[in-house]
């Protein structure tokens, strides 16, 4: 992998969003961050069950880097319709070998 901090860099993104306005890493809103005028929802929306979901969509071409956002504490935070795995599996690997094919060919 090229660069192995990109998942780190997303991660830590949210996570320190989520420290600054005072969401829990499952989306719940903590007793602190309450009262105030905090804008959450500049990057949050709030859904109906009261949970916070970032504004995000997540894909990437390497599945692992997603597996791994799934696999962490964070993962309850964010909304199954906006990550995008292929279902092909692969990753940005195969991608560079299906074109070497096609050039060779």
């Amino acid at each position: 992998m090229l660069f192995p901090s990109k998942k780190i860099v997303g991660n830590e993104f949210w996570k320190q969003l989520c420290l600054e306005h005072g969401i829990s890493p499952e989306g719940i809103l903590e007793d602190f961050a309450t009262d105030g005028t905090d804008r959450k929802d500049v990057f949050f929306y709030q859904a109906d069950d009261e949970h916070y979901i970032p504004r995000a969509v997540l894909l990437d071409l390497e599945p692992r880097v997603i597996h791994g956002i799934l696999n962490s504490p964070y993962s309850n935070l964010y909304n199954p319709e906006n990550i995008y795995l292929s279902k092909h599996g692969g990753g940005a690997g195969n991608n560079w070998a299906s074109g070497y094919n096609q050039v060779t060919k």
